[in-house]
């Protein structure tokens, strides 16, 4: 075997024992399959991580792959880097109610409007791709499927009160967000409080020990 092959082949081992190495425990089984659709550990872990290590207020997160599951017990590098793929940067940025409405409203376009109770499908607008659609936590709000886009929000609150138009509020968002793609224009230019790499596996341990708790049943 060459030098070359020999340094590359301890370069995977390497790499193999880093991406087994576990970093936090799940209490339960944990899957994205309905992230976007209902409340899930995964994106609350990913959220509650965000939340923290930006001191934020309220933050925005998408599934980026529905299959993505976490058995119960250990969870490794390589189970995280696959629940969050891109190596983007956590930015907090200086918002508002007004910020946190509209990002809502963009990211409610994944959905088709609807009528009555709307049980006849298809509901998904396959002209917004799946990771556009971004959740918040930090904040409750409805969404109204009966309403045109753009005035589906409802009832958005930041600590049980009422989010005014312009409330102050420290917004947690990668750096794809912030930079106003996928339609995300409104976060593009606001001040920018911190900005972190997203390399803090370790955070997650809490978080995932916290959520696998509460979420059998989400």
């Amino acid at each position: 075997m060459s030098r070359f092959l020999q340094s590359a082949s301890r370069i995977m081992k390497r790499l193999e024992r880093y991406l087994a190495q576990p970093v936090a425990e799940a209490k339960v089984a944990l899957s994205a399959a309905f992230a976007r659709v209902e409340d899930t550990a995964l994106i609350d872990a990913i959220q509650g991580v965000e939340l923290s290590e930006a001191k934020a207020q309220v933050s925005f997160a998408s599934a980026f792959d529905l299959s993505v599951t976490v058995p119960q017990g250990k969870v490794t590098v390589r189970q995280l880097a696959a629940l969050y793929p891109y190596d983007n940067t956590l930015y907090r940025l200086e918002g508002t109610g007004k910020m946190v409405r509209v990002a809502l409203e963009n990211s409610a376009r994944y959905f088709k409007s609807c009528e009555g109770a709307c049980t006849k499908g298809p509901l998904i607008n396959p002209s917004v791709i799946g990771y556009n659609y971004d959740v918040a936590q930090g904040v409750t709000y409805e969404i109204d499927l009966r309403r045109p886009e753009g005035s589906r929000i409802g009832n958005l609150r930041l600590s049980r009160r009422a989010l005014g138009r312009w409330k102050t509020v420290d917004i947690a968002v990668n750096s794809y967000r912030a930079g106003g793609s996928g339609g995300y224009t409104m976060f593009h230019g606001a001040k920018v409080g911190m900005a972190l790499q997203r390399k803090t596996f370790a955070r997650y341990d809490p978080v995932f020990h916290r959520e696998g708790r509460t979420s059998g049943g989400k």
